[in-house]
């Protein structure tokens, strides 16, 4: 008996340890109709491209509503917003990682490479005067890129160290400067 009670003491906590912490955070929802719908999101760490597809929100009666980024504008939570936009023909939330006179937005999604599901992610940048037409960024060419983009100021992108891989916290900070820069003018 002593076994039988071990054993399922430690199956339980083997379960409760590999368990998903998902969490409601307070954020709030855009609807399709432009009201703004204050709440809980929920999220999980573990599945950030869920974030992506769909959001799960609790309104102040508890009520839980799942929304798709065709019934709702934006959302946001933790200092994260997302909007609704298309990619690749499909309607999807994007997160808004700068926004201003120049846009950055990161996509991430379940994709297949050596025959196992892993996350992959994509950024894009848009002007302010034309959001509608994204560019992908390259890896490695991103301050190439947004040399073009900033040519009437290009002291911010100037800070951006060129790496070979792509720096998400260095761009958005680059962004938003000259962003702010920008709407300072």
């Amino acid at each position: 008996m002593k076994y039988r009670l071990l054993a399922l003491f430690m199956s339980l906590n083997a379960f409760y340890a590999t368990a998903q912490k998902v969490t409601f955070e307070k954020g709030y929802v855009v609807n399709d109709k432009g009201d703004t719908l204050r709440g809980e999101i929920k999220f999980n760490p573990k599945k950030e491209q869920d974030c992506y597809s769909k959001v799960v929100f609790k309104d102040e009666s508890g009520a839980l509503k799942n929304y798709k980024p065709n019934k709702a504008k934006a959302y946001g939570f933790n200092d994260q917003r997302y909007v609704a936009m298309e990619f690749e023909g499909e309607p999807k939330f994007l997160r808004v990682l700068a926004e201003g006179e120049i846009n950055l937005y990161k996509m991430m999604f379940e994709d297949i490479s050596m025959n196992k599901e892993v996350v992959a992610g994509e950024y894009f940048v848009s002007h302010k005067a034309d959001d509608k037409k994204r560019t992908a960024v390259k890896e490695g060419k991103f301050k190439k890129q947004m040399t073009e983009l900033m040519k009437d100021n290009t002291e911010f992108i100037n800070n951006y160290e060129d790496e070979k891989t792509f720096n998400e916290a260095n761009a958005a900070e680059v962004i938003k400067k000259y962003n702010a820069w920008k709407a300072g003018k």
